[in-house]
């Protein structure tokens, strides 16, 4: 376990923080640690409480999810929310906006980067 613990293994922690379901509980228990120990983990590596970080992360993915699914519901849904109501609150505490105004806006992102400044297609 100790190995896994380490900042470096960061792609591993966000594996079993995804099997885990974003909760601390069942993370603590795929880690094969106490809840005791985790919190002290988390803290000291990640700066947070355990469901705190698992939280962040799960949002973090909610914004790639998005790009991907195109659907709220969806990815609400896929990331263990029971309400896309909650899910959209807290989605927008994390980035300011909406989950619908974050497509749209990544829709813009993508538009203008396809076109040239002379208005052609690239």
């Amino acid at each position: 376990m100790a190995r896994l613990a380490r900042p470096d293994n960061f792609q591993q922690w966000l594996k079993i923080a995804e099997k885990s379901a974003y909760r601390a509980s069942l993370l603590s228990k795929n880690l094969k640690v106490s809840p005791r120990q985790l919190r002290r983990y988390t803290q000291a590596y990640f700066g947070s409480s355990p469901q705190g970080w698992l939280n962040e992360q799960r949002l973090i993915r909610a914004g790639k999810l998005l790009k991907e699914l195109r659907s709220v519901k969806s990815v609400a849904f896929q990331l263990g929310f029971k309400q896309v109501s909650h899910f959209s609150r807290e989605f927008k505490f994390q980035y300011g906006i909406a989950p619908t105004t974050f497509l749209l806006w990544n829709d813009n992102q993508t538009s203008a980067r396809s076109h040239r400044p002379d208005g052609r297609a690239r």
